[in-house]
Order: C-alpha cells, then structure tokens, then sequence
C-alpha cells in the first residue's frame, strides 16, 4: 500500500496485513445485546495510533481530492459564491450590498462558533432547496409512470405489427381482403366511442363539448377510411392498426390499476390549444429524428427483415419521450393560471383566491379498479385514443398514396409525410381532449386522469 504518494515497502506491506488481520478479529468481537442498543466496539483492534491516523489521513485526502474537483467544474458565479460562503463559515462576515447570494437571506446571523455557521448554510441551502421538492415529483410521478407505460406498450405495438405482417406476407393475402381487415378494424374506434358518449348519457356527464368532440373524431376517422380505400392505403395498414390495437389495450390496463393523477383541473381551449401546437411541434422532430433510426414493428417485416427488439426499443424511447413531453406541457398549461384562470377543484367549498393558491400535485395511484373505471378506460379512454390513432394512420397512409403517384423527390415527401402527421395531431388533439371531459357542475371532483392521445 501507497500512503502519501510513497514508494512501495514490504515492510510496509506486512504490517497492513497485519493491520487487515486485526480488523477482521475487531469485527469478530463486535458483540450486540438483545437487551440493548448499545455496541460494544474494541477501539484497541482497529490498530496503532499511527495506524489510525495514516488511514484517517489517507481518507482525507481522497475527499479533498473529490472536492476540489466538484470546486474546478463550478462556473464563475459558482465560484464567488463558494469563496463567500466559506468567508462566512471562517469569520462569520456576511457579504452586504445588492447581488449578494440569495443563500445569505436565509442565514442566521447570530450564530459564533465556526460549526453553528457551517450548520445555519446547510439549513439555509435546505430551506432554498424546498420549493423544488414539489415540482420535482411531479416531473418524476409523470417521467416514470408515462415513460414507462408508453415505453413497454410501444414495444409490444412493434412486436404485434411484425408478427401480422410477417403472417400475411408468408400466407400471400390478397390485398382486397387486408383492406377490408383494415376498414373493419377502423370502426372500433367509433364503436366504442359511440358506446362511452352513451355512457356519459346517462351518467349525466355529458356536455356539449363532449358531445361534438365525439363526432368530430367518429367522423375524422370515417373520412380518411374512405380515402384510405379509396386510394388503395387501406391494405397496406392493417398490420400497423393491429398493433395499434393491442398498444392501446396495453394502455388501458395500465391506466385501470396505476392511473396518473393531477389536481390541475380540466382542460380549456387556451390550454388545450397551447398544448396541441407543442404536441405537433413535438411530434415532426421526433418523426424527422425517426427516420435515422432502423425498421421497426410491421416495416420492418414488409422489407423481410428479421424481428430486432433493440430496434423496437428505439422506436419506444422515441414516442415515450414525446408522451411525458405531451403530458407535462397539458398538466402545467391546465395549471397555469394565464391559460386556466379558474384552475383546480371545481367545489362551492373553494373561492377564487384559495385556488389560485393551490400546489400543484401529479402522482401515480395504484388501485383496484371498479367496474366504471374500467369502462371508462377501456370504453370512453380506448375509444378516443383509437379513433385518434387511425385517424391519424389512415390520413398519413392516403397522402403516402398520393405523394408516391407525383415527381417529388423521396427527400420532400418524407418531410411532407412527416408535417401531415403532425397537422393531424395538433388538429385531432382537440375532439380528443374535449371528448373525454366530464360535466361537474359545482360538485366537488376528486383529481382526475390527465387523458392524452
């Protein structure tokens, strides 16, 4: 062993075997009574007085070492800050004048001795530190929770996708019957949705923003059905659709029994608004950066390329970053009182000012879902998302079609795909949101699921 940069001794080598021997027999004598929470330690086994310090010695420089480290990477407004602090800590003097660290308005200024000061900046730091403890797990509860679900449910889409087309591939189905698979399969979307409007009926929930944002996305959807068969792009989505299917099936059970939560309240048009020319910006950079990446899910098996989950993975980090982007804008927009001025419970308990002063509170529950959470998850929610989805699918798939019948380079129509599928999103975001609203005429609503696509 090297103390202090030294040499190599064997003599000193024994001697640390020594030292290692009688650690070892310390341990061994550590004795704890069962009547007592007392640790009886023999100091006179951890070694020499010399021994001791050596090590104590050692460790000290190694944490010096770490320090000035940290200290070189801090940047100049860092570094006088530091140099002011440690002043304080040494001779108690605190920085007077404008600019002085925020850190000092927190200071006791009585304390004398050296470890009181170093004791009164830790807790002033703490104190600083406090006001981000909220908004921190909120960032947290919405990264792990929609990160997650997005994540392994884009998965299992990928997986699905490859396998069906792969099976139609290898069976040679005639593209008459894929495309009527395909229209079949778009009409679940509008049938359940049709089955939660009802629902909502006669729950009494309904409202006429529900009610048009309902036919709005039953009719998206049946409009580019029939320009999806029109066009002969029906045929070619029905694997994409299935494992569409199962992503949104996959969702609905997360959100059945781990559901996210936000006390924000429900969402206007300024909010709504806001959040859906983000969610489209989102989108087109993620779909530009999407294009580097290799085959995936059904794309991958029509190119007869073998199934590869690091690909599929990829894919899935990709549309789960765009998600907890999506789901943090909506919750701080419903949140922010510019865009949301009558935020937060909606009760005849609550005024105006009291609201306002509400914190704001994303959490994930776990929960053993009722019969009406699950309809609402697997009827009204799967619904919305579905008819949203392809949508959106058969919209993209008929200006493919479109696009491959002109003279434009491969270059521009990505780029051209690529902004119809965000146009879509930031149009359809609407009837999304505002289908899924519940009617809460001044009854007390517990925090409600933030519904996204």
């Amino acid at each position: 062993m090297k103390i202090g940069g030294g040499h190599y001794n064997p003599a000193v080598s024994q001697q640390d075997a020594r030292v290692e021997s009688r650690r070892t027999s310390a341990s061994a004598r550590l004795e704890l009574d069962p009547t007592s929470s007392i640790v009886d330690v023999n100091v006179n086994g951890l070694g020499t007085p010399r021994q001791v310090t050596a090590s104590l010695e050692r460790l000290d420089r190694e944490m010096g070492r770490s320090l000035q480290e940290l200290s070189n990477s801090l940047g100049e407004k860092d570094h006088v800050t530091k140099d002011k602090i440690v002043r304080y800590v040494e001779t108690g003097a605190i920085p007077s004048g404008p600019g002085q660290p925020e850190i000092f308005d927190h200071v006791d200024q009585g304390v004398e001795s050296v470890e009181g000061r170093l004791k009164a900046v830790l807790e002033a730091g703490m104190e600083l530190l406090d006001p981000a403890k909220g908004p921190g797990l909120n960032a947290l509860n919405v990264a792990a929770h929609t990160g997650l679900v997005i994540a392994l449910a884009t998965v299992l889409r990928q997986y699905v996708g490859f396998l069906v087309e792969h099976a139609l591939h290898e069976g040679d189905a005639p593209e008459a019957s894929r495309a009527w698979a395909a229209v079949s399969l778009a009409m679940v979307g509008p049938a359940l949705t049709l089955m939660g409007a009802l629902r909502r009926e006669f729950a009494g929930e309904a409202s006429w923003k529900s009610r048009v944002g309902c036919l709005c996305m039953a009719s998206a959807v049946m409009g580019s059905m029939i320009g999806a068969v029109v066009t002969g792009a029906a045929s070619k989505l029905f694997p994409s659709m299935v494992g569409g299917v199962v992503y949104i099936g996959a969702r609905a059970v997360a959100q059945s029994f781990f559901p996210l939560k936000d006390n924000a309240g429900p969402a206007n048009a300024a909010a709504t608004g806001v959040t859906a020319a983000a969610y489209g910006a989102v989108q087109f950079a993620l779909a530009e950066l999407g294009k580097i990446l290799p085959l995936s899910g059904a794309a991958r098996a029509a190119g007869e390329l073998g199934h590869e989950f690091g690909a599929d993975a990829l894919h899935a980090g990709l549309n789960a970053l765009g998600m907890v982007v999506d789901v943090a804008i909506l919750v701080l927009c419903k949140s922010w009182h510019v865009l949301s001025p009558q935020q937060g419970l909606d009760s005849v308990f609550s005024d105006p000012e009291t609201l306002q002063q509400m914190a704001l509170e994303v959490r994930v529950g776990a929960q053993r879902p009722t019969m009406t959470q699950l309809a609402d998850a697997f009827v009204n929610v799967a619904g919305l998302r579905l008819s949203f989805g392809h949508a959106v699918s058969l919209t993209v798939g008929v200006a493919a079609s479109l696009l491959s019948e002109s003279e434009i380079g491969d270059d521009t129509q990505g780029h051209l795909l690529n902004g119809c599928f965000a146009v879509m999103m930031m149009l359809l975001y609407f009837p999304l949101i505002f289908a899924n609203l519940k009617r809460t005429d001044n009854t007390y609503a517990l925090p409600q699921e933030t519904t996204t696509p």
